[in-house]
């Protein structure tokens, strides 16, 4: 990156030097809307999202640990519900994502393995139902979608509600549990790459007295993916009953069953063909390097959950969750070697390829315990959590990296056939990770002004069998003050702190540090008095030590290394809830990143890798009825700014081997010259059109529009990743 550049990304940043301006602008705009907003039907309503139902035993969300609503909250949350996972035609977590401000949902494409995103630059930490899902890399299924009635993202560092967090936030799914009132749906679906769909979704009450509650849920997939010779299976069984034997008290306990059988969509393909020309041609994005029949990533996991509420008074309740998962994993890839040499010939044809191969098991208990109640003291109005968490988490792999085992292939003419005989995973030793947290949270309300502040304590231990554990504890902190106008305008001002142990050794065999990160954030909600509207402007900084990257210099060893600082910083607008017949979400941001401090030389003053300076969406969807009963129609735009590929970096350390060589530093200065530093952006659109007909939903849904054939990211290490074609699905549901 250009020295010229790096002084403009540090002149532009929002939290330094425009956040004044930037929120009192938004402020006074919002100010002036709010009497055409105002003037909707007082008898709609504020949709009440809690943070967390503890003590009404909703658990609408269990994001914040605290019965709080979002507007009351001085830290950023984004909340997708189940209808906008319907309308949208959303087929995964990362769908969801891709219409929220700060958040790039896809960063690596296609990718059936996982669902891949940043929030705020850096990848977020899954949670389900408020527990850690996955530790550990390709050790568990996808998350369905379908088994969730709505998905929270936390930005920001979260370590004193989680524990161990990403500094750039969390994504919490709410599973679908029962409810009292008879009701479900019955779902089928047809649509691109053969994909068919059977799903169902029921729930209602045992008895007549509504003391037992049940609900099932069922979903069976058979598709294609875009990538030749790849399946995309997925069969889900989650069936869940709920016990109340007074109205002060729920138990319910859910059973979830879920296998896949999918292979390997992301070819790491190189930028000859991609990114950039290759006297060959394209590579089609349906290229698949690996060999039919052997190539997998089959996946089954079991989890069993129990969660009990109780309500002690009107003002104190206990809420305790507990889950048991187990995980096994069968993987055989080939890839193109992460060879610089074959990798930065742009005119490539032939590669030599990488045999990988592992089969995994994980065992995962995951706890928490906490005990929530309101109280005054004087004119102070205090909504206290007190809680303790853990999480015992073993991951057992055998695993083989082979590079150049899986013989050559032509990437625009594949012959397959060859597999390699005589190749094993090796059995690594097993490792196990003990983590136990205790902390404390009190939400203030003196008047119009309200404090929000939280401390914990991390004690963790990770250990590889036959060697000596290494324990780990910090200390993290979060505050946050705003003020609420009667106006519905709400300013605020907060502080957080992340803690992230950091499991496995460096190419030196140095343990890695845990990933450590603090955060100030400066932001204004708004929502409208008598609409669901809610309004958010926020600007934050964010400064993280011992970040955890691909290390370049061993370029086909698959290490990582880590960096010695980095600074993000950001602006994210976004406004979201229905003003009459439109439901809309609407969002921009903008992120600026810098390596401040690295062992190597090369990365001091770069931005990290695939993170989009400049993020754009709108989906809106409009309901007909009043003219065609029924009848809905919706459209969506999403646009994704540059980001750095770090080819610079790459320069760097290739020139630096041919110092003394005048030819090959020649031939190699000239040949990376062609190799762009930046990513391009890329704008995608959507559509859906819906019509209801009494019990009958029919809808069909089309991601990419336009079929734009784009790359969602080039790195360093030489590889680039197709993002989604076109993908239509067309629907009838049968509610009830």
């Amino acid at each position: 990156m250009s020295t010229a550049r790096i002084k403009s990304m540090q002149k532009a940043s929002p939290v330094i030097s425009g956040i004044s301006r930037s929120l009192l602008a938004l402020a006074i705009a919002a100010g002036g809307s709010s009497v055409a907003f105002a003037a909707e039907d007082k008898n709609e309503g504020i949709e009440e999202v809690n943070v967390i139902g503890d003590l009404n035993l909703d658990r609408q969300t269990s994001i914040g640990k605290l019965n709080i609503p979002v507007d009351e909250t001085p830290f950023s949350i984004s909340l997708r519900d189940k209808e906008f996972f319907d309308t949208t035609g959303s087929k995964s977590i990362q769908d969801t994502l891709q219409y929220t401000a700060g958040v790039n949902g896809g960063t690596y494409g296609v990718d059936s393995r996982g669902d891949w995103s940043t929030i705020r630059a850096v990848e977020p930490v899954m949670f389900v139902d408020g527990l850690q899902s996955i530790f550990g890399s390709y050790t568990s299924s996808r998350a369905n979608l379908y088994a969730y009635e709505r998905v929270e993202i936390l930005k920001g560092p979260s370590s004193v509600l989680y524990g161990q967090g990403s500094t750039g936030g969390i994504v919490n799914l709410v599973s679908k549990r029962p409810k009292s009132e008879f009701g479900g749906e019955l779902m089928v679906q047809g649509g691109d790459y053969n994909r068919k769909v059977i799903a169902g979704d029921v729930t209602g009450a045992f008895d007549a007295d509504g003391e037992w509650l049940y609900r099932v849920v069922g979903y069976a997939r058979d598709a294609d993916a875009q990538v030749d010779h790849v399946e995309d299976n997925s069969t889900l069984f989650m069936p869940s009953v709920s016990w109340r034997p007074s109205a002060d008290t729920e138990v319910t306990f859910l059973a979830s069953y879920q296998k896949d059988e999918t292979g390997t969509t992301a070819a790491f393909l190189p930028w000859g063909g991609t990114r950039i020309d290759n006297v060959n041609g394209d590579i089609p994005t349906d290229t698949f390097l690996s060999e039919p029949g052997w190539d997998k990533y089959d996946t089954e996991q079991t989890a069993y959950s129990i969660w009990v509420d109780h309500r002690f008074d009107e003002s104190w309740g206990i809420n305790a969750g507990l889950r048991y998962s187990e995980g096994e994993v069968d993987y055989n890839s080939m890839y193109a070697d992460f060879d610089l040499t074959q990798r930065l010939n742009k005119d490539i044809s032939d590669i030599s390829r990488t045999a990988y191969m592992k089969d995994a098991t994980s065992d995962l208990l995951i706890f928490d315990l906490r005990v929530s109640g309101e109280v005054s003291t004087g004119l102070l109005e205090h909504n206290l959590s007190f809680g303790l968490d853990s999480q015992d988490a073993e991951i057992n792999e055998d695993k083989i990296y082979a590079v150049g085992a899986g013989g050559s292939i032509n990437i625009f003419d594949p012959v397959y056939g060859y597999v390699p005989e005589g190749i094993e995973p090796y059995d690594y030793p097993k490792t196990s990770t003990e983590q136990l947290g205790f902390y404390i949270q009190d939400q203030v309300s003196l008047g119009n002004f309200i404090v929000n502040a939280g401390l914990r304590k991390d004690i963790t231990k990770s250990r590889t069998e036959g060697e000596n554990a290494d324990s780990e504890d910090a200390t993290t902190m979060r505050l946050g003050v705003m003020y609420a106008f009667d106006s519905g305008i709400s300013p605020y001002v907060s502080y957080s702190e992340s803690f992230e142990p950091v499991a496995g050794t460096d190419s030196s065999g140095r343990a890695f540090r845990p990933v450590e990160g603090e955060q100030i954030e400066a932001g204004i909600k708004f929502q409208p008095e008598g609409t669901n509207l809610l309004v958010t402007a926020s600007a934050y900084e964010i400064k993280q030590k011992n970040f955890l990257t691909y290390d370049l210099s061993s370029a086909g060893s698959g290490e990582a290394t880590q960096l010695g600082g980095v600074e993000i910083d950001g602006l994210e607008l976004e406004a979201s809830g229905k003003w009459g017949n439109l439901t809309l979400i609407a969002n921009y941001s903008t992120t600026n990143s810098e390596i401040t401090e690295s062992t190597a030389y090369y990365e001091v003053g770069t931005e990290l890798e695939a993170v989009p300076e400049e993020q754009f969406s709108f989906w809106g969807n409009y309901d007909f009825g009043d003219w065609v009963p029924g009848l809905s129609v919706g459209l969506g735009a999403r646009y994704v700014g540059e980001s750095y590929a770090g080819m610079d970096k790459t320069r760097e350390i290739v020139l630096s081997q041919f110092t003394g060589v005048p030819a090959y530093y020649a031939y190699y200065d000239a040949l990376l010259a062609e190799f762009p530093t930046d990513n391009p952006s890329y704008t995608l659109y959507d559509a859906t059109i819906g019509y209801t007909l009494d019990s009958w939903k029919f809808q069909v849904n089309v991601k990419n529009l336009t079929d734009e054939v784009h790359t969602t990211s080039c790195l360093s290490r030489g590889d680039c990743f197709y993002g989604e074609r076109r993908y239509v699905t067309a629907e009838a549901r049968y509610i009830f």
